[in-house]
């Protein structure tokens, strides 16, 4: 009897682990997608910026941009259901110039 029940309840693990993983994948995307938004509108005159992404009334990102420096950092909070996961990206002046992602670099250092 107790084999059975093992065998029984071994898929309901499996299925509990697959699901986690893609929800984490998920959230992860999230805040991938907020770093590509942050990084795509630098503000040219603002020192820092937060952001919300939202979709369909959920929140897909939190963003928070800050020049520091030689360069910016973007932290992105990616949600999914109850998961959230957060990526910190720091990147320098010349890359984001090289890029064509800023025009000039800034002076004020």
């Amino acid at each position: 009897m107790k084999l059975v029940a093992l065998f029984l309840l071994i898929p309901l693990v499996l299925s509990a682990q697959v699901s986690f993983s893609d929800d984490i994948d998920l959230a992860y995307t999230n805040a991938l997608k907020g770093v590509h938004y942050a990084i795509a509108n630098i503000p040219e005159r603002k020192n820092s910026i937060s952001k919300e992404l939202i979709d369909a009334d959920q929140m897909v990102a939190k963003i928070k941009l800050s020049k520091e420096v030689g360069g910016i950092s973007v932290e992105s909070i990616g949600y999914y259901k109850t998961y959230e996961v957060k990526i910190t990206v720091r990147r320098d002046y010349e890359s984001l110039k090289k890029e064509g992602l800023i025009d000039r670099i800034p002076f004020d250092e």
